[in-house]
């Protein structure tokens, strides 16, 4: 007669080994079959971004963890106009095209006597500072990389403007919009923050969609006369909220940045229609500037128009 402790043990073992059977079957077994004959679907991991990188009207966010090719997915091409309307005696926009760095922004200054120009022309010079010297602090844990970089860059612009104000009173309670568009034509993506009513808008396929939204009382809620007034702008406070998003762009995309000065005189399906007509983006925008002033021209007119055009072939590199 065998060992009984002997036989508890090999009985266990087996019962184990049942148990170890069983669950490999179960966990490698397809998903059970859903109502209606499909496989129900297999839940996979999903990574939840922080609001402040998709706000309301977000297009197209993806990780930025993306790999990197030697070569560009993309390339933008752009061109910038700017028009003192026909009521404004003086043109307190300001935009910059910094093409190296793929850097493209709007500013509208507002405030008295030439305080607005100043407050638009000092927002500019401080945000392309950072692209051109390419120093920027560590990243910020949460948002993307370039997000941060145009974080960065703003929150400089509202620190200056705010201190310019402070230190001088004809400058008091002048303040801009402004919206930034950084491309990385290696990743494909398109980084965006903006602060005000100046746009950023995508031409896709005949449509015009606003990837920006505005802060405006209006957008906030309160109606009446004072709806397009600013609910948030450079440089009127210490501090200011900045809201951000990424695009995938498309090959034939057109991203238009404009201050109100446009938006305001013209509306979306004109603006289609000039962009699915014109395809020199030089004739694009004077066309967008003489509609503008067609339609009252009430206010300064600024217009970017950036177009992403197909990389170059390698054969053509090597040619």
């Amino acid at each position: 007669m065998a060992d009984p402790t002997l036989l508890y043990a090999v009985s266990a073992l087996t019962l184990l080994a049942l148990f170890a059977w069983a669950a490999t079957v179960v966990a490698t077994a397809p998903p059970l079959a859903a109502p209606g004959g499909k496989a129900a679907p297999t839940p996979t991991a999903k990574r939840e971004l922080p609001t402040t990188e998709r706000p309301p009207g977000a297009a197209g966010f993806e990780s930025e963890e993306q790999p990197t090719g030697p070569i560009a997915r993309i390339l933008v091409t752009a061109v910038g106009q700017s028009d003192p309307g026909l009521h404004r005696k003086q043109n307190e926009d300001a935009y910059v095209v910094l093409e190296p760095a793929h850097l493209y922004a709007v500013a509208d200054g507002m405030g008295r006597h030439a305080a607005g120009e100043v407050a638009s022309q000092l927002c500019i010079e401080t945000l392309r500072e950072p692209f051109v010297t390419l120093e920027f602090p560590p990243e910020e844990p949460g948002l993307l990389k370039r997000l941060g970089w145009l974080k960065y860059a703003i929150s400089r612009a509202n620190s200056r403007v705010f201190e310019a104000a402070r230190g001088n009173d004809t400058y008091q309670g002048m303040g801009t919009t402004v919206v930034a568009l950084h491309f990385s034509p290696n990743r494909n993506r398109a980084y965006l923050a903006h602060v005000g009513d100046s746009r950023c808008c995508r031409f896709r396929c005949g449509e015009l969609a606003q990837l920006t939204r505005d802060h405006t009382l209006g957008e906030a809620g309160i109606g009446g006369k004072h709806a397009h007034f600013l609910s948030r702008a450079v440089g009127i406070e210490e501090h200011v909220e900045i809201d951000f998003t990424t695009d995938a762009p498309e090959i034939g995309d057109i991203y238009l940045l404009c201050s109100d000065g446009l938006s305001r005189m013209v509306d979306a399906a004109t603006i289609a229609a000039i962009l699915a007509e014109h395809a020199d983006l030089d004739v694009a925008a004077t066309t967008l500037i003489e509609r503008a002033n067609e339609g009252g021209g009430r206010d300064n007119i600024t217009v970017i128009l950036v177009r992403v055009d197909p990389p170059v072939p390698l054969r053509t590199l090597s040619s």
